[in-house]
This record gives C-alpha cells, sequence and structure tokens, in this order.
C-alpha cells in the first residue's frame, strides 16, 4: 500500500490513520514545491491535484475522509469505522463527511471573510459547526462516544488547524477533545514521521518525486 505525501500537508490525515492502524505502507513523496502535483502521473490517481492519496493494489483514492473510509473498510480489524450492520454507523458515516462539508467550508469562510448564507450553506457558519461538535462529545471522549475512530482523526487534526490559525479559541471542550486526540501513541509515531520527513527534505530539496525505503 502506498501513500502519496508531502509534510506538513492534509496528508498528514493518512499518515495519523494508517499509524493508528499498524499497517504495512510506503510513503510516495510528492514535491508540491517543484508542482509534482499537477503531473499527469499523480493526476490520474487524484484528479484534482491535492494531498493525501493512496494506492492499494487495483485501487485508487483520494479525498480524506474516503480515503479513511476506504482504510476502515479494508481492515475492520483495526476497529477505527463501524461495520454496515453496526447502529453506530450511520452517525459514523455523517461525522466522515462532516469534515470536508462543514468543518473546513466554515473554516475558509471565516478565514476569508467571506460574506455567509447560515440557510443556504449546508455548513450555516463556523458557530454552529462547533456547536455540533460539542453536542456529539456529550456523550463520551469521541464523536462515536467511548469509541475512537476515523472521523477523530479528520476533525481533530482539522480543529487543531482552526486553532492555529486563530479561528477557534483554543479553550473548552473542542480544545480538550484535541488533546486527547493528539495524545494518542499512532499521534505522536505519525508527529514524529512528519517532523523526520520535514527536516530531512529541508535540508535535502528535490526536485521531483523521492523513493524512500520501506516504511
Amino acid at each position: 500500500m502506498k501513500l502519496y505525501y508531502w509534510p506538513k500537508t492534509r496528508a498528514f490525515r493518512a499518515l495519523w490513520m494508517l499509524e493508528e492502524m499498524r499497517v504495512p505502507y510506503d510513503l510516495e513523496f510528492v514535491n508540491i514545491r517543484a508542482g509534482i502535483q499537477n503531473e499527469p502521473a499523480f493526476c490520474r490517481v487524484n484528479p484534482m491535484s491535492k494531498l493525501p492519496a493512496l494506492e492499494d493494489g487495483d485501487v485508487k483514492v483520494a479525498e480524506s475522509g474516503a480515503l479513511l473510509l476506504y482504510l476502515t473498510d479494508r481492515y475492520p480489524e483495526t476497529k477505527l469505522g463501524a461495520s454496515p450492520h453496526d447502529p453506530l454507523r450511520g452517525r459514523f458515516l455523517q461525522w466522515m463527511f462532516f469534515t470536508g462539508s462543514c468543518l473546513e467550508p466554515a473554516m475558509a469562510e471565516r478565514m476569508t471573510g467571506a460574506q455567509g448564507n447560515t440557510v443556504s450553506f449546508g455548513w450555516g457558519d463556523l458557530a454552529r459547526v462547533e456547536r455540533a461538535i460539542e453536542g456529539a462529545l456529550e456523550e463520551g471522549p469521541w464523536l462515536l462516544g467511548e469509541q475512537f475512530s476515523a472521523a477523530d482523526i479528520l476533525a481533530a487534526s482539522t480543529l487543531q488547524i482552526a486553532f492555529m490559525a486563530k479561528l477557534i479559541a483554543p479553550q473548552g471542550v473542542l480544545f480538550d477533545y484535541v488533546e486527547r486526540a493528539v495524545a494518542r501513541d499512532g499521534h505522536e509515531r505519525a508527529a514524529a514521521i512528519d517532523h523526520r520527513e520535514a527536516e530531512r527534505l529541508a535540508l535535502r530539496p528535490h526536485t521531483g518525486a523521492i523513493t524512500p525505503p520501506a516504511h
């Protein structure tokens, strides 16, 4: 299995997921500084020229939510998802789509100062998004209650960005939630890899894709 990756990008979500799952994978570096993401070979994996993307044999999948959902179904034994027959499946799918369809657009709206429309826009506004997540967390430490899942990886990693960008104050229920998530061993392993590769690439800049040793 191959993860198309570059440090300090949204590909970190997929890296975190793989480290939580402890399944074998290789990193295929896509030098976004050199524009490699726009080359036809990568666009066949993700026509949006964005990271992350994943290749698993004949399977190619992009978009963070779809990629993580694929992995939960591919490796159900890791218990980072909910099977089709699990009563939690509906809520799991809801939260898997929530980050991309609600949290990120609301963050972008606030970041750019765009004029919103809480009636027409599916995300309402960032305040509504915050309340929705806080409401889910009333039932347990994670979005599915007691079960940590891929949906938490998406939400917590994105909330981290919201805190850093000062779009949401780093306090209260959401801050505590992110702190729980990033304290997990899987996140710590992924963060160490991301930091290591960021430092290595800064020392040895490349103009194309990098072939690293197998992970």
